[in-house]
């Protein structure tokens, strides 16, 4: 269904309600299709690793190991605390938290730095 500014909200709700149906089915599939892709990246890393493989390839593509080192925090005190003592904050993502900001703001306390700022978005549930 095609819409414009001429559509009547009951066209642009059906045609929205659509277009959630056709894309909660794709991500269906793309979740199904993800499991098959992690258990197959799981087979290759086993199978690679037997053979002594880094990187191998056929006529259809190519694969090869890449292993990356990433934080796994075990205690969040000490993080904070070594960030509180050496000012480092570059270890930390720049992001607020809205849900504390929300709690914040409800209680009537304000985070210097911080504002409120609306976002509107469409709210959209299938019936």
């Amino acid at each position: 269904m095609t819409c414009n500014e001429d559509s009547t909200v009951n066209a642009l709700i059906a045609s929205r309600a659509e277009i959630k149906s056709e894309m909660d089915a794709l991500n269906r599939t793309i979740k199904d299709l993800r499991k098959d892709q992690d258990l197959i990246d799981v087979l290759l890393l086993k199978k690679m690793d037997a053979e002594g493989l880094s990187r191998t390839a056929n006529g259809e593509a190519s694969v090869s190991i890449n292993e990356d080192t990433v934080p796994d925090v075990s205690d969040w005190d000490a993080v904070y605390a070594h960030i509180n003592d050496t000012q480092d904050y570059s270890l930390i993502q720049r992001r607020m938290s809205s849900t504390a900001l929300k709690e914040l703001w409800k209680m009537g306390q304000d985070v210097p730095g911080v504002k409120p700022r609306t976002v509107r978005r469409i709210n959209f549930r299938a019936l």
